[in-house]
């Protein structure tokens, strides 16, 4: 049986600190891993499935990533839980700066 994937970006593991702003005040974490299109955000509280959130990403080497996304999914890892965020609203430096991030790890010029 072939699995095929729906996943049009691709994506990578980050490690990387992370914010979300949450209605109740800041949730710090980690994104776990990373694309063009949305990441992964492990924290110990989670947002409802739906919820539109600001974040921050501290990539290296660049200014603190901004983007809007919407939480899509929760999911538990064996190093813990968290949430798959698509990106609905995110500036060109920052997709600039996603991109070279990914790009470096999958191996594209």
């Amino acid at each position: 049986m072939t699995t095929m994937s729906t996943r049009r970006n691709a994506r990578v593991f980050c490690g990387a600190k992370g914010r979300l702003e949450a209605p109740d005040g800041p949730i710090r974490g980690t994104v776990r891993n990373l694309s063009r299109g949305g990441s992964f955000f492990v924290a110990k509280k989670l947002l409802p499935v739906g919820q539109t959130v600001e974040m921050s990403i501290e990539l290296p080497g660049v200014p603190p990533i901004r983007a809007v996304g919407e939480v899509r999914y929760h999911y538990r890892y064996l190093d813990g839980e968290g949430m798959g965020i698509r990106f609905v609203r995110l500036g060109g430096d920052d997709l600039g700066y996603i991109t070279a991030f990914v790009d470096a790890r999958v191996g594209n010029p």
